[in-house]
């Protein structure tokens, strides 16, 4: 057989030649690392995305068996420093700092003077980011922009963020905002994970102020802690961030999940936990022979009156879409829906809180109601031998040997997302993302069977689709 390291290498050769032979079709080049990040002059196909994830894969496996097993426990323990230092940058508007400075890059003297820090120990978190290939060290402490950094830049001047630091993620892509998001109020409670597992009176709880952000901010909800008036920006970012989470996730996964051009006309979708019924906006324009619910808490709904009176006021008023205050954990009262749709609901909430949310939808659903949730699945890092091979899409293409099944570092967003990225998670409400097996089991305690996966290329986000058991 194949040596893992002769393997690993023939993934990478044969995958980088893929890759460009793809964009020399397109008259294009793969971009360098050094420039600042444009989008790809052509849409990549599923076979091209999947041959990425191969090279992602194998280049990072390949680096984990050749270094040192020591080295990569010390490193491993002291990667706190790239968030922190992430935090650092995005605080003190180094992508922009740098993006006006222009390609020749800024010496750390200046730097420090536009963002108001001392250019020593800035310059020192630059280095660090940069051996991280996160910034570009152009020459002895000058340092630019470069793909990954240039991510993080809001777009805005530096003399307008600095004017006005509490709009600074407003009308921006959000990833800026996730990232300061992450690195700030979620980090902190991440710091306290293994603490609060040990703990006889949190580590099995399930309860939301057990978390480990209560350790960290104080014994509160999420939601508590940024209703308080000092922690406006931080809501306000959160907002933004919420957003950027999108750049990361396939925008077809909602419209090509689920066959929804099979439902008849005027058959009825409700939005459980909708928000102000964006999911629904991009539905009803691809399926217009839909009706819509968007159920959400009374302040919730009433945005979502402001955003369709903006975006699509003639919906509202030919009945097409209905909006309606309701509580997810109370009776449902719509009893002839076709699907019940919830989108990012379920991650929000510990099975003793997701459980009630599913049973009350159970009871108010016909025989024929579909249940989808919009949700990450969490893929396993071994292989499940075809443990679920009579759920349609629940299996996904073989990975080339020595790979881990679930590619390993590209499935990275998805494990990360279950341990601590949103506020809702285990680090911050003892929620969770869940794999195929705990969808099924909290399908079969609330009288649900899951049937189908509707899945999209490029995204861990899936349709878990699930059909009522009969009573």
């Amino acid at each position: 057989m194949t040596s893992q390291l002769s393997a690993l290498s023939n993934i990478l050769s044969s995958g980088i030649a893929t890759i460009e032979s793809a964009y020399a079709q397109n008259g294009a080049t793969f971009p360098s690392l050094d420039e600042p990040f444009k989008p790809a002059p052509f849409a990549e196909d599923a076979l091209l995305s999947q041959t990425i994830d191969h090279v992602i894969s194998a280049a990072a496996q390949l680096i984990m068996t050749v270094k040192p097993p020591q080295r990569t426990l010390v490193e491993s323990s002291l990667s706190f420093h790239l968030p922190a230092s992430l935090q650092l940058a995005e605080e003190a508007n180094l992508p922009e700092i740098l993006r006006e400075a222009g390609p020749g890059g800024l010496h750390i003297k200046d730097i420090g003077e536009r963002c108001g820090f001392d250019p020593s120990k800035v310059g020192r978190v630059l280095r660090y980011l940069a051996t991280n290939h996160v910034f570009r060290e152009v020459s002895p402490d000058v340092f630019a922009n470069n793909r990954v950094s240039s991510v993080m830049d809001t777009g805005k001047s530096v003399a307008t963020l600095q004017a006005d630091h509490m709009s600074k993620h407003d009308k921006t892509t959000g990833l800026a905002a996730l990232v300061g998001h992450i690195t700030d109020e979620a980090m902190k409670s991440g710091v306290f994970m293994a603490e609060n597992v040990m703990d006889p009176k949190t580590g099995s709880s399930q309860e939301l102020l057990d978390a480990s952000f209560g350790r960290a901010h104080g014994r509160q909800s999420g939601h508590d802690f940024f209703e308080k008036p000092e922690n406006a920006y931080r809501l306000r970012r959160f907002g933004a961030a919420m957003n950027g989470t999108r750049m990361s996730m396939s925008p077809g996964t909602t419209l090509n999940g689920y066959d929804w051009k099979s439902l008849k006309q005027d058959s009825l979708v409700v939005d459980v936990g909708g928000g102000v019924g964006s999911s629904v906006l991009e539905l009803k324009g691809a399926f217009p022979h839909l009706r819509f619910v968007v159920q959400d808490r009374p302040k919730v709904i009433d945005d979502a009156a402001k955003f369709w009176e903006n975006e699509d006021p003639e919906a509202l008023k030919s009945g097409r879409v209905t909006l309606q205050a309701h509580d997810f954990f109370e009776p449902q009262p719509i009893k002839d829906a076709d699907v019940f749709f919830l989108r990012f609901i379920m991650h929000d909430w510990a099975d003793k809180y997701a459980k009630p949310i599913l049973k009350q939808l159970r009871v108010s659903a016909q025989s024929s109601t579909k249940l989808i949730l919009c949700d990450f699945l969490v893929p396993y890092a071994a292989y499940s031998n075809d443990l679920f091979s009579d759920i349609p899409g629940a299996n996904v293409p073989s990975a080339p040997y020595p790979l881990l099944a679930n590619l390993g570092t590209v499935s990275n967003q998805a494990v990360q997302l279950d341990l601590q990225i949103l506020p809702k998670m285990m680090a911050s409400a003892n929620a969770q993302e869940r794999t195929i097996g705990q969808f099924i089991g909290l399908a079969e305690s609330t009288g649900w069977k899951l049937t189908s996966i509707g899945r999209s290329p490029k995204s861990l986000m899936c349709l878990i689709i699930f059909d009522p058991v009969p009573v």
